[in-house]
């Protein structure tokens, strides 16, 4: 409580406290140190609009509430219906809220004083504070004391000490009347007895007659009461406030010994670390230097081994050198003869393989010793984390799909689980396994190219140094029933065929048939898509169906084994596929026709209309995988995309029939 109790301006307890219109409290020497002079030029603006801004004057009896309203209540400005001084001398910005206070003449020096606020720095802070001149006792001799009572006739004021020894209630002086102090009403002298609640001011008899006879009010004391009440609710929520922090405090404490220890705990386990680091190094020390001794000795037996190979050579050589010498000296002719040949041939032979007998001398081994992998592993040596983050949470009210595309949300784990990244999973639509599809840091992925008419099951986990945390929990995502497409305007970057900025409606310019392919395939499901001929001119062979994504362009769709297709004209149509035509059928196109096309891959068959109505059977079945909706287009001919559409349900029933 003490903060309470100390001036925010001179940080020590409060000597003779005021109470600022904003609720806040000063010492009355800080205030007058703090309020500046408003110039004369200024009154007018002052008092016209910053009086609306200023906090209205609330004053209670300081018997029951405490909070007194000071002798001059017009010294500061409150909120009534119009100014109540006609002009501002002085401001003061408060120090702690930092609002603006116009006041009078008086400045300061008229501030109520702060009763409540002088009796506790008494009661708690061990000070005794002079009370201000027009509040002291006139009979006290030495150190002042509060005056209690003020006697009418003697015109004196006595503190409960003074009262008893100088104006006893018997005798000559039982007729004075004695008038307790405290709140006054500042324009009658007399003590308030009621509560005005619109101008929320304490007000006396003579007040009410003059001033606030059309206003609301109430017994000074009810009021108390209710202001009491109304205190001791917004007390009971602040220590349930207070409560709650002083256990967030207990818990922080409690969090800080935790973190104590396992720092403790991860300085000993660095130490290991490091250690079972040395002995490693250390082992391995002892490795690398008997695999140079090893190289020493094994260099050691090579060069004995050489050296003794030559000097058998070299003794070989020279026992020959001797014997030819002698031989050489041999005076029988006849004798000499007989060998010298044969001495000369070895002495040759002898003399041109000695030096190619000879190994190559050995050389140091050309070693050294790399640390480099070693010095890069220890500089990126790092700590990591002990335990696997927990499961994020979908955020099911962010999950969403449109069309072949969805997108999924999810919150992280709750702290304090560190997370390195989240991988995605996604199932294939048909209840199968799961399988990766996102592995990164944010909590957003969009996943595109999804089959259409399907189910998909999602989940999320989390992962950091320590391992994988569990899965969340497994959502659901339906992706649309219906194939949306266009054409895709790539196809159109040759000559020959245009296709419109909505990519919808195709127009081939030449007689060169163009195939124009969808922006998107179709893979599972029942499409079914119409295409209305706006242009026709009965010489053109267009040709409507599916394709695969590399078709050849340049012919008439069915004409390769990648294209399924109905060519039709004014009359007749044919089923068109690697080339051969079959399921020749009446019924042509003209303006205005459209012409349909049902693809079924739940039973891989493929089915045209003209004007929804079935143009031949089933023109090609066992159709599994990735199908573009495709047409070819020549000259004369123009044609508007409809995707999206139901089967007619005829249609579906006659296909169920035909199978």
């Amino acid at each position: 409580m003490e903060e309470e109790l100390r001036c925010y301006v001179c940080k020590g307890f409060y000597r003779e406290p005021v109470l600022l219109p904003c609720g806040h409290a000063l010492c009355r020497l800080c205030a007058v140190n703090l309020q500046t002079h408003v110039p004369e030029a200024d009154n007018a603006s002052a008092s016209a609009s910053d009086y609306q801004e200023a906090d209205k004057a609330s004053v209670s009896s300081e018997t029951d509430s405490g909070v007194v309203c000071g002798s001059r209540p017009n010294s500061y400005a409150g909120t009534p219906a119009a100014p109540i001084y006609p002009s501002t001398a002085f401001s003061l910005s408060c120090p702690i809220c930092n609002k603006q206070i116009y006041m009078d003449d008086n400045g300061a020096e008229g501030l109520p004083p702060f009763r409540v606020m002088r009796t506790i720095v008494e009661r708690f802070g061990g000070v005794n504070i002079a009370p201000p001149a027009e509040e002291a006792c006139q009979m006290c001799e030495g150190e002042k004391r509060a005056a209690v009572v003020r006697c009418e006739q003697c015109s004196v004021r006595y503190c409960a000490n003074c009262r008893d020894a100088w104006h006893p209630i018997r005798g000559p002086l039982a007729q004075h009347e004695l008038r307790a102090l405290g709140t006054t009403c500042g324009d009658h002298g007399a003590t308030p007895v009621l509560y005005c609640n619109t101008c929320l001011i304490p007000i006396c008899q003579r007040c009410l007659a003059e001033k606030h006879s059309q206003h609301e009010t109430q017994p000074l004391s009810n009021a108390a009461r209710a202001h009491k009440t109304d205190l001791s609710q917004s007390l009971t929520q602040l220590s349930e406030e207070a409560k709650a922090v002083t256990e967030y405090i207990q818990l922080v404490k409690g969090s800080g010994d935790k973190v104590n220890e396992s720092c403790e705990e991860l300085e000993r386990q660095i130490d290991q670390a490091c250690a079972e680091i040395t002995r490693a190094v250390e082992r391995r020390r002892d490795e690398l230097v008997r695999a140079a001794r090893n190289t020493r000795s094994q260099a050691a037996t090579n060069m004995r081994t050489l050296t003794a190979h030559a000097a058998q050579k070299l003794r070989e050589a020279t026992a020959l050198l001797h014997f030819s010498i002698e031989a050489l000296k041999e005076t029988d002719h006849a004798a000499f003869l007989q060998v010298g040949n044969i001495l000369a041939a070895r002495a040759q032979d002898t003399a041109s393989g000695l030096r190619e007998s000879l190994e190559t001398p050995p050389s140091p081994p050309a070693l050294t010793l790399d640390i480099e992998p070693v010095l890069r592993t220890v500089k990126t040596m790092n700590f990591i984390e002990c335990i696997p983050p927990g499961a994020p949470e979908m955020a099911v009210e962010a999950c969403a799909a449109r069309g072949c595309s969805c997108t999924l949300a999810w919150r992280p784990p709750v702290a304090p689980h560190a997370v390195r990244g989240y991988i995605l999973e996604l199932d294939d639509g048909l209840g199968g396994l799961f399988r990766e599809v996102y592995c990164g840091r944010e909590t957003v992925c969009t996943i595109d190219g999804l089959h259409y008419a399907s189910l998909y099951s999602a989940r999320v986990k989390a992962f950091n140094g320590a391992g994988e945390g569990p899965y969340s929990e497994v959502i659901g995502l339906q992706t649309s029933p219906v194939a949306w497409f266009s054409w895709d305007a790539r196809c159109a970057s040759g000559e020959g065929v245009s296709v419109c900025a909505e990519g919808l409606s195709a127009r081939a310019a030449g007689w060169q048939p163009r195939v124009v392919l969808a922006d998107q395939p179709l893979a599972r499901g029942v499409h079914y898509w119409r295409l209305r001929i706006d242009h026709y001119d009965g010489d053109a062979d267009p040709a409507f169906g599916i394709a695969r994504a590399d078709v050849a362009k340049e012919k008439m769709l069915g004409s390769d084994a990648l294209g399924w297709a109905m060519y039709i004209d004014g009359s007749r149509s044919w089923f068109v596929h690697g080339g051969a035509h079959g399921g020749r059928a009446p019924g042509g196109i003209a303006p205005g026709s459209t012409v349909g096309i049902l693809l079924d891959l739940t039973r891989g068959t493929l089915r045209f209309t003209v004007d929804d109505q079935p143009q031949g059977d089933i023109a090609f079945t066992g159709l599994r995988g990735a199908f573009y909706p495709a047409v070819s287009l020549n000259r004369g001919v123009a044609v508007t995309l409809q995707p999206g559409l139901p089967p007619p349900p005829d249609l579906l029933i006659s296909t169920l029939a035909i199978e």
